[in-house]
């Protein structure tokens, strides 16, 4: 039997809600008159070690993700809104693979050594034992170092949520890695 894909009421609010965040993505730079508000690009890589929580089935795993946005600095505090798409795989007796798309933010302090954190929204795909599409959240905290005024490198460590499935279940886990920036 062919597997369709069902969006409910909540993943329609969220598609939504990400249209929405984009084209004010989209719109913030046309706002930056030059300056120091003026936007920066900022497109960074992420690598990550994934473990997953309160599931017994689904061991750690590996993954990562592509951002791209725009940094912009207003004196020692730099706000970067961002989209991109990620990429996790999970061990275990359900070899689960997640595929993601999101849009949010980070919020920063501090030139060289930068301590942020941040968050995101966006819809995820999970392939694996039960496969399911539903909106995926996350929150965390990063700490960059800038090497030269064109590369940030960092460490960041994030709590994921994928929305529950009709019997209550999420998916919970964590994720720990590094990071690296192209910001110019």
């Amino acid at each position: 039997m062919p597997q369709t894909l069902r969006f409910g009421y909540a993943s329609k609010k969220v598609l939504f809600g990400l249209l929405g965040a984009a084209t004010w993505m989209v719109a913030t730079p046309a706002l930056a008159a030059g300056g120091r508000g003026a936007g920066k690009t900022h497109i960074a890589v992420d690598f990550d070690f994934t473990t997953a929580v309160d599931e017994d089935s689904t061991d750690s795993g590996g993954g990562g993700a592509l951002r791209l946005g725009q940094k912009y600095d207003l004196l020692l505090v730099s706000l970067t809104p961002e989209l991109g798409g990620g990429y996790h795989g999970f061990g275990g007796g359900s070899d689960a693979k997640l595929y993601s798309g999101f849009i949010g933010g980070r919020l920063g302090i501090g030139k060289i050594i930068e301590p942020s954190v941040f968050g995101h929204v966006g819809l995820g795909r999970l392939e694996g034992v039960a496969p399911r599409t539903a909106p995926l959240l996350d929150a965390g905290v990063a700490l960059d170092l800038t090497i030269l005024p064109l590369i940030d490198l960092g460490l960041h460590g994030a709590y994921n949520v994928m929305m529950p499935k009709d019997d209550g279940t999420a998916l919970k886990f964590v994720t720990l890695g590094a990071h690296a920036a192209l910001v110019f």
